[in-house]
Parts: structure tokens; C-alpha cells; sequence
């Protein structure tokens, strides 16, 4: 279903749109541990998020009569984002169904792009919502992680990592329904077999992590996070777990507090913005540095999608430097 050959045609589907987003030596980090540890940078993807690259692989390989019959996703944002854009460039409408109480700044965003927005419902009801909105239209619904063509565009991130540096010990992943994960852990594994694979989910929404851990679905309860981009959960049926069961070899929690305290680090140290779900690899890291010793790690920072105002507000709650 998913192969090393469909993420290198994905890639090769959407580079005009997307961007080769950088690898970046932490000096901060690669002291900490006496070892070599880089951030990849997906904050810097055209709409601040790996999700982009996904999304424009879906779409492109939508027919004329599934584009004509219209597409409807649910997100949390990124994806939403993702999705709008590359609606955009078909010239076609997409609709977003996006959780009550979700992040405001990324709500403009995919107004400004040209999307539907509809908040009727929380996270945890979105997709079941935009699923029934689907059937009801006769619309195409395009899931944020459940698609093979999704995963494939989200394993385009694991090519250019290879690509990039050689030798690598260690990839540290956020994990919300999977995509991402699965497709750079197939990417990586393909070539690098010997490369470990982390991925990290908040404990406010750890039914990944759950599901990894027992072998088989799991549903996890869910509160509030930080992380917004990786609430949600995941479809029982979805592709990801399969996936990820095979290729990653660890899962990791991390707290609310230690993703503003990441958040705060990535801004003082890395002079980077990022939102709560791109910090969690970086948090999962300080968390377990003593794991990293002498490691050549690679960190992938997921998204930057946050506003001036909440991303101070939360950075004055985190603890002191």
C-alpha cells in the first residue's frame, strides 16, 4: 500500500509547491549531550507545517470528477492549511471542519486561503463529522494521516533527511494520528535500517502511544493540550498504526509543562518559533538527554503556526531559564 517507490514519486509530484526545508546543527543540544543533533526545520515548509506536503500530494492525485464532486477534510490546523492551499492552486473549494476552540491564527490563515470553514464541533468529533459531511455531499473526504497518498507526501520530509546527513542514530518524530511518522520512518528505515525511530506524543492525547504500546487500538482519553495539532486521536482502522508498529522502535510522553519549557528553549536558544506540537520531539529529547549521549539525533520541528500574541502568553507560563 505504502512503499519506499510512492514517497519518492510523491516527492517528485509536489516539489514545484513545497520547499526542501533545512537541517540545522543545534550547537545548544550537540553540547548538552557531546554528540551531533539537528533540527529539521518543517516550521519553515510553505505553510509553516509538514502537513503541505501531504496535502498537495492528495490532491494532485485526485481525478477531474472527485475535483469536480468537491473535497471536505478535518483538521486541527495544519492540515487544514495544507489542504486550503493546495485547493487553491487547482482552483477548486475546500471545506475544513475545525474543532470549536481551536487556534485562532490558524483559522485566518485558512480563511485566507480561500477554504469553508465549519466549527460545529471538539476535536475529538471532527473527523467522524467531516466523514458524515462527505457522504451526505457526495463529497471527497481527505483525512489528515488515514491515506496512503498523505503518508507517501509525508515521507518526503524522511527522503531529504537521509539526504541530507549520513549516518544518523536517531529520529525523533511527532506523533498526532501518524502520518508523519509512518512515512519518515519508511523513508528512513528503507535506507537506514539501523537508525532508530522515536515518536513522541503529548500525555494530554497519547492514543498512539497507547495503541503502539498494547499492538492494537487503543482509545485513550483526551484532554487539553498544548499540542493542539496532535489532538484528535486516531480512526481504529487508520494505516498509520500498522505502520507504525513495524518501523518505530520507541514512543515517548512528554507533559504539558516540558513542551512550554521546550517552546521557551527552541525561542531562546534556537531563536525559532514553534507551536506546542513541533516542540514535542525537542521536549521528548530533554526529557530522555541522557539517552542521546555521543548521538547523532535529528529532531523534526513539525510546525510553526502559532500567534505573537498566545505563543508570549504561553511562554510566560513556562518555568524560569
Amino acid at each position: 500500500m505504502i512503499s519506499f517507490e510512492k514517497i519518492t514519486t510523491a516527492r517528485d509530484r509536489i516539489k514545484r509547491y513545497t520547499v526542501i526545508t533545512p537541517l540545522r546543527k543545534s550547537r545548544y543540544l550537540s553540547d548538552l549531550v557531546d554528540g551531533d543533533v539537528y533540527l529539521k526545520l518543517e516550521n519553515e515548509q510553505v505553510t509553516g507545517s509538514f502537513k503541505a506536503r501531504g496535502a498537495f500530494n492528495r490532491l494532485f492525485t485526485l481525478s477531474p470528477d472527485e475535483l469536480a464532486a468537491g473535497i471536505i477534510t478535518a483538521s486541527t490546523g495544519n492540515h487544514g492549511l495544507g489542504v486550503s492551499l493546495a485547493a487553491r492552486e487547482l482552483g477548486i473549494k475546500a471545506t475544513v471542519v475545525y474543532p470549536i476552540n481551536a487556534s485562532h491564527e490558524k483559522l485566518e490563515k485558512m480563511t485566507e486561503a480561500g477554504a469553508d470553514v465549519i466549527q460545529a464541533v471538539g476535536f475529538e468529533e471532527v473527523e467522524p463529522y467531516a466523514r458524515n459531511l462527505a457522504k451526505e455531499k457526495g463529497m471527497i473526504y481527505v483525512s489528515p494521516y488515514n491515506d496512503p497518498e498523505i503518508v507517501a507526501g509525508a515521507g518526503t520530509t524522511g527522503l531529504e533527511i537521509i539526504e541530507q546527513i549520513d549516518d544518523i542514530d536517531i529520529v525523533i518524530i511527532p506523533v498526532g494520528g501518524g502520518g508523519l511518522i509512518s512515512g519518515i520512518a519508511l523513508a528512513i528505515k528503507t535506507k537506514a535500517p539501523h537508525t532508530m525511530i522515536i515518536g513522541v506524543q503529548s500525555e494530554a492525547s497519547p492514543e498512539v502511544y497507547e495503541s503502539w504500546k498494547a499492538g492494537h487500538w487503543v482509545e485513550a482519553h483526551e484532554s487539553d493540550s498544548i499540542a493542539q495539532g496532535l489532538m484528535g486521536g486516531v480512526e481504529s482502522d487508520s494505516i498509520t498504526l500498522d505502520i507504525i508498529r513495524e518501523y518505530v522502535d520507541k514512543m515517548i510522553l512528554v507533559s504539558e509543562s516540558s513542551i512550554l519549557d521546550a517552546m521557551k528553549i527552541l525561542y531562546e536558544k534556537e531563536r525559532l518559533k514553534v507551536e506546542g506540537a513541533g516542540a514535542v520531539s525537542f521536549a521528548a529529547f530533554i526529557k530522555c538527554a541522557t539517552d542521546f549521549k555521543g548521538k547523532r539525533v535529528v529532531i523534526v520541528v513539525s510546525g510553526g503556526n502559532i500567534g505573537e500574541e498566545e505563543f508570549r502568553s504561553l511562554l510566560s507560563r513556562s518555568s524560569p531559564s
